[in-house]
Formats: structure tokens, sequence, C-alpha cells
């Protein structure tokens, strides 16, 4: 899963970096939770592509998701309208993910191996009402051989050679995966003030064992 992840550029280098205007209310993030808005990248008509702040999460009657499976994406009811018309993408710098012991819970931060920018898979749904932000979901695939030690789900993330097709929702399942499989990450340990979404400092991506992590620190 994806439920906690870092965009962090200043907003002229992430205009850059994407090619596209960036909203004013735009700001550096290194904890963002489900709930915020966040930016997304998606097709306004088949002409335009723009980056939008939308609403991270899809609330029905039963349930908040922040995710969606890419396995069934394009067959789940609530889901295959936007597989169809409406995938968008999510830059993003980094993800966090926990590792449970049974014990405790272990936050890791985990990023692209080149520290560049890179870019989840998504799906977005058009505002409720007019004033409204849109909504936007992150999708999910099994995780890779460097991460399903520490859980079993991760982001689907896009190289650039794959972005135009995928806003053009031209990009099948399979094809999805395996450029997805081109992206290497790494990753390392965390501070568990990431914990707290309250908690937005640079600090939080430091590299941290559990014996130096000051929330556990007695001194």
């Amino acid at each position: 899963m994806c439920g906690r992840y870092t965009l962090h550029p200043n907003k002229k280098a992430l205009a850059e970096a994407i090619a596209l205007a960036i909203p004013e209310s735009y700001e550096p993030d290194y904890n963002i939770g489900p709930g915020q808005e966040t930016l997304a990248i998606a097709k306004r008509n088949p002409e335009t592509t723009v980056a939008a702040l939308m609403h991270w999460g899809l609330r029905t009657p039963q349930n908040f998701h922040v995710n969606a499976r890419l396995e069934a994406a394009d067959s789940t009811p609530r889901f295959r309208e936007s597989w169809e018309t409406h995938r968008c993408l999510l830059p993003a710098n980094g993800f966090y993910e926990w590792y449970q012991d049974g014990i405790t819970k272990q936050p890791y931060y985990i990023y692209p191996e080149d520290s560049k920018l890179t870019f989840f898979a998504g799906l977005w749904m058009p505002a409720a009402f007019d004033g409204a932000p849109a909504s936007c979901v992150i999708l999910t695939t099994s995780a890779d051989d460097s991460i399903k030690q520490i859980h079993e789900r991760m982001p689907v993330m896009l190289p650039l050679e794959a972005h135009a097709d995928w806003l053009a929702g031209t990009l099948t399942k399979r094809d999805t995966l395996s450029l997805a499989a081109k992206v290497t990450l790494a990753k390392h340990t965390v501070s568990r003030r990431v914990n707290s979404v309250q908690n937005k400092d640079s600090k939080l991506i430091e590299a941290s064992s559990p014996l130096t992590d000051d929330q556990m620190m007695l001194f």
C-alpha cells in the first residue's frame, strides 16, 4: 500500500521538472497523508495536461480509499470508469512504509535509487460539486524483492517514457507492470516522528536506527 509520501521540491524546481505550471497554493511536504490535497498530473482534455491539487482519497459509504489495486482497477465498479478515462500521475520523492514484527512498527523511507523524482500511477475522480477539488487514489501492486520484507504492497511507479501513454489511457496493466519494474529503489529506517502527520520537516527522511531514534532516546 501507500499511506504516506513526500514531495518536497520548491515550486520553481518542481515546475521545471514536470514542465507544467504549479498551483500557487502548492507547498513542499515531507509527510503527505490521506485526506490532504496533493499534486496530481492529469489530462484536462485530450490536448491539455495540467498539474492540479487533488484530494487524496475517495470516500464511499463503506470506506475511505486512498489506494486501489492495479490488478483489479479495470474491473472494480468504483474505479472502472477512472481506469478508462481518468488516469493521473502523482509526483513524489519517495514514500514511507512500516515494518511490523508483531510488537513494534518501524518506519522506512523508500525512494528511487537515483534520488530523482518518481511518479505514482493513480486514478482520479471528478469533484462532487463546483468548487471542490477532484479526488485521487494511488495504484498499488505486489512489492518487489527490495521491499517485500517490509510490506507486501507498494505504489506503482512509472518512468518518464510511460507517462504519455499512461495519461492517454492506452497503457495496459501488463505493460504498466513491465515499465514499473524499471524503477529501482533504495530504503532506510527513519524516525518514528513520521507517525504523526503533523510533523512535516526534512529531518523525517534522514536515516535513523531504533537506537538513535529521537523518540526512543532517554537522554
